[in-house]
């Protein structure tokens, strides 16, 4: 009867097989939350610098403008007349300009793809002085604000700052 028991006894019992289960189970999950947690890095990275491509795109479209307004006018944001983008012709007419998720587009008018149009612009400008070290100290001009957000509320802001030309 000993040699029966002996030769017997050659698996696992039913305690050891959910303690082996239980500890694998715990190991896979970590290992998974390690992959995913690790493949959103690139993604917000990704996300982060869209927002900022289309703040610095519109703050290059701003700038690229003359400073003065053709016109003569002296107030912050369009003229009379300025109805859109399209119209604006000079820096200032951007103030109070709001682009929205799913019509955002380029200068040219043309539609950014998809994977942009997550994100809201608006701008904000305004005329004031700064402290420019490398000017030799205060100058007038004209600060640009883009905010761009995503739709979860998450906003990305570029600011530039404009001097007033030389009379």
């Amino acid at each position: 009867m000993k040699d029966h028991y002996r030769y017997a006894r050659g698996g696992f019992t039913l305690v050891e097989c959910t303690a082996a289960m239980l500890v694998l189970s715990v190991a896979v999950l970590a290992v998974v939350e390690a992959i995913s947690v690790a493949q959103s890095h690139p993604y917000e990275a990704l996300h982060t610098l869209r927002a900022h491509a289309l703040a610095e795109a519109l703050a290059d479209e701003i700038i690229a403008l003359p400073y003065a307004d053709p016109q003569g006018g002296t107030t912050v944001g369009p003229d009379s007349g300025e109805t859109g983008r399209a119209n604006f012709d000079n820096c200032d007419d951007f103030d109070g300009f709001a682009d929205s998720a799913g019509a955002l587009a380029d200068a040219q008018a043309i539609t950014y793809s998809t994977v942009y149009q997550r994100f809201n612009r608006s701008v904000t400008a305004s005329y004031g002085t700064e402290s420019i070290a490398g000017l030799g100290g205060t100058t007038s001009g004209l600060t640009i604000t883009v905010t761009v957000t995503d739709d979860l509320g998450r906003t990305w802001v570029v600011t530039r700052f404009i001097t007033e030309p030389a009379s």
